[in-house]
Order: structure tokens, then sequence, then C-alpha cells
């Protein structure tokens, strides 16, 4: 029996349309063996096998572009471009109320990469390795100079995407024979080495990490051997690739929830386009 793995890249607010194209996922009853998820990609993939639609989309389009959790709001309130503490400790923890441990129950294995700051090097962790109060799934959604790392029983975790942004290699690691791979960007995409200026501050930030900082400019060259590789596996038809149709100006911090509602909608029409490839390829023996 062939194993299929579901790899989620991240994206921040682009994470919009990866909540479509799991709630397309959903209500046609596509399921997975393991998915693995970066980023954005860490945080939708706990309502996604619990099959929490609801929450998918919520997440994604109604809470993540409020000005409370992007913009001048957290920087006043957080010193930070982007609220994590308000995203995870106000709406999860207090308005959602979701259970954590409905994902560590969930039939579906789900893993999650987390740069440990104490090894420099992104580990991965199972949905039965999360905590109550989701700070490891924080962790794995705080990007450097977005927000501040996140301290787990006196260790200090950061986003794996510093390291991996598409985690295909993870998902080979696992064992499966063929991919279904959601990507944020459209075809039109071109990722750019880090800004001088953004490579400053983040080296002054984060003297005390040499090996960190030595990563963090090597993720554009990552980025483009992981693209390859899922290229590699899509000629092969090992791997099926879900990326948005076009490019609705949603940024990584920035989109407001009328943005996100119509990415989200751009990833379920996308999927319905694609329904007879998608589901040849997740029944193919």
């Amino acid at each position: 029996m062939e194993k299929i793995g579901l790899v989620l890249e991240g994206g921040g607010l682009r994470g919009a349309y990866t909540a479509g194209v799991l709630a397309w996922f959903l209500d046609h009853h596509v399921e997975f063996d393991i998915v693995v998820g970066i980023s954005s990609g860490a945080l939708l993939a706990a309502p996604f096998v619990t099959k929490d639609r609801k929450t998918l989309h919520d997440l994604a389009v109604v809470y993540s572009g409020k000005q409370d959790n992007v913009g001048l709001k957290p920087i006043l309130r957080e010193g930070t471009p982007v609220g994590y503490n308000y995203l995870f400790d106000t709406i999860i923890n207090q308005q959602l109320k979701l259970d954590a441990s409905k994902v560590r129950e969930a039939g579906t294995k789900m893993e999650i990469g987390i740069y440990d700051m104490s090894k420099c090097e992104t580990i991965w962790l199972t949905n039965k390795d999360l905590d109550d109060r989701w700070q490891f799934v924080k962790a794995a959604c705080t990007l450097p100079i977005a927000g501040r790392s996140v301290k787990i029983k006196g260790k200090k975790y950061m986003d794996g995407g510093l390291t991996t942004m598409i985690p295909i290699f993870r998902s080979e690691e696992h064992g499966c024979d063929r991919h279904v791979v959601i990507t944020t960007k459209d075809i039109s995409f071109v990722r750019k080495p880090n800004h001088p200026l953004l490579q400053v501050l983040l080296d002054l930030i984060y003297i005390k990490y040499p090996k960190m900082l030595k990563d963090f400019r090597k993720r554009t060259g990552i980025y483009y051997d992981e693209k390859a590789k899922v290229e590699h596996l899509v000629e092969e038809n090992r791997a099926l690739l879900i990326r948005p149709s076009k490019n609705l100006g949603v940024k990584r911090f920035s989109g407001d929830p009328e943005k996100l509602k119509a990415l989200f909608d751009l990833a379920y029409a996308d999927c319905d386009a694609q329904k007879g490839q998608i589901l040849d390829f997740m029944e193919r023996k």
C-alpha cells in the first residue's frame, strides 16, 4: 500500500490559500497518511487533522488579518509587528478554545517543524507532542523580527521555516511514496535574498546565534532546492502541486479579511478546477 504525504508550506497571511485547499479536502473526504507543516502550515494542519473546517476558515480569514494581529496595534501592545501573543493566547486559547487533546488524538499523524535555538537546528514534533497552551505551534509560526522566540521549559524556539520552507524532504523521510504539496505562492513568485538592512538588523538582534544567522542567509538557496525537488517529483508523477492560479496581492504580513476571503475562495475554486486530477492522484494504486 502506497503512503501519501501532505506537505504544507508556510507563508504568513497567504496561508488563507492553504486553508481553502484543506477545506476542499475535508469536503471531498481526501485523507493522508501524514501531514507535514511549516510556519502557518503547521498551524493550519491542526484543524485539518481534527476535521474542524470552521476553525480552518476562521483562523485564516477572520482572525489572521485583523489589525490586532498585524501592524501598529501589536507593535504597541507586544513590541513586535505580528501579535503572536494575541493570536495564541487570546484567539486560540480564549475565544476559539481550541482543544489540543483532540489534535493529539487525531487519526492522522501530523508533524511540525520548529527551530531549536539551543541546537540551532530544526526539530520535528508530532501531534502527540503538542502542549495544551499551543506554545509549540506558536513557536512554529514565530519568525525572527516578526516576533520573539518562544520559551518552553527553559529552551527557546522559533519558526522551522528558518531552514525548511517546503518540507518535501521530510515527507520523503517518512517513507511517503507520493506527495500532495500546497504552496502559497503563484507561479510568478521570485524569492530574493534578504535585504541588506534586514540582514544587519538580524545580525544585531541575534548576534549570540551565529549558526542561526548563517541558516537565515541560506534560506533562498534552500527554498529553490525544495522547489526543484517538488518539480522533479511532479514530472515523475509522484507529487501533485497545488498553488494559487493567480496573485491576489496578499503578502506574508499584509492582507485584510476581504482579501484573505478572496484567497481562500480562490483555493477552493482551484481545487474544483483540478478535481479530477486530485482525486485520480489520491486513488491511484
